[in-house]
């Protein structure tokens, strides 16, 4: 390979290295794969410093312990042998436009013999680490069996499978979609759309 011909090659390999690792940080490699709201970063230094910046915030916080507080699940009976309460953080995103990031956290009360509905709580990230505070629970009207979260735009997106009240809690049989927006006050659910799995 000629001298000119290894510079080209080396130029080329650069820039396909570079848009590897911007591909990393614009698809949320924060918190498990929780997806981060890219209308939020300016340019590629300001995205990765803003998910560097979620990422210390999210890990700095016992997430489990927070959103059993405001779970409100039924206090374990004398015999329950594993009461433990799993949260994950979904999303992370502006969603009430004051350039702060909110942090979306998917949990449900333990049960030892069925699952519980799962629950999105949103977090502001103004708040302190040990006590975030609660905008919002959403998913309520639904019980979601799987759940994916999304923030685009400044709206949260929430999508699963649900079960409706003529299905069995083992067997989920909707697709439900909903959105939730800011309203300067709480976290509205502006659509909603159910369909039956077949």
């Amino acid at each position: 390979m000629s001298h000119r011909r290894a510079r080209r090659y080396e130029a080329r390999a650069g820039v396909a290295t570079l848009a590897a690792c911007l591909t990393v940080v614009l698809s949320g490699g924060v918190a498990n794969a929780a997806t981060v709201d890219s209308a939020a970063a300016q340019g590629a230094t300001t995205i990765a410093g803003n998910a560097s910046h979620a990422a210390d915030r999210v890990d700095q916080v016992d997430w489990a312990s927070v959103v059993e507080a405001d779970l409100n699940c039924p206090e374990p009976g004398p015999h329950a042998a594993r009461y433990v309460v799993r949260a994950r953080v979904a999303a992370v995103g502006d969603l009430t436009r004051d350039e702060r990031r909110e942090t979306v956290v998917v949990a449900s009360c333990p049960s030892s013999t069925s699952s519980n509905p799962l629950i999105a709580f949103v977090y502001d990230e103004a708040s302190s680490s040990s006590a975030p505070h609660l905008l919002g629970k959403l998913g309520e009207n639904r019980y979601f069996r799987s759940l994916k979260v999304t923030i685009g735009g400044g709206h949260v997106h929430l999508y699963g499978k649900a079960v409706s009240d003529r299905a069995p809690r083992c067997c989920p049989d909707l697709i439900v979609s909903q959105t939730y927006r800011w309203d300067g006050a709480k976290l509205r659910r502006t659509a909603e759309k159910a369909n039956r799995i077949s």
